[in-house]
């Protein structure tokens, strides 16, 4: 992926604005919504497409789609609110 996680962080963020707002969203939609992003710039590389060691079973590039989920809720940019439930803090509206 031909971005810096700071790139992928804001990314993130920035899909889960637009396409959810204030509402609550599932992960796996909103990385497949990154996903779908990161290809529409030409930042997805071919390396992206390879099969990730990570649990379950999906791409190296959704693989790091998801651990910037991770990090941005460990930073308060989104909120774990239950069982694969999901939003944006206020300050991120």
């Amino acid at each position: 992926m031909n971005l810096t996680n700071p790139e992928l962080n804001d990314l993130v963020v920035e899909v889960a604005s637009e396409k959810y707002g204030a509402g609550e969203f599932r992960r796996r939609p909103l990385m497949l919504a990154v996903e779908a992003r990161v290809r529409e710039v030409g930042a997805w590389t071919a390396a992206d497409d390879v099969l990730s060691g990570s649990r379950g079973m999906k791409s190296a590039g959704l693989a790091k789609i998801d651990w910037a989920i991770s990090h941005l809720s460990e930073h308060g940019r989104l909120t774990n609110i239950g069982r694969d439930r999901w939003k944006l803090p206020q300050s991120q509206i």
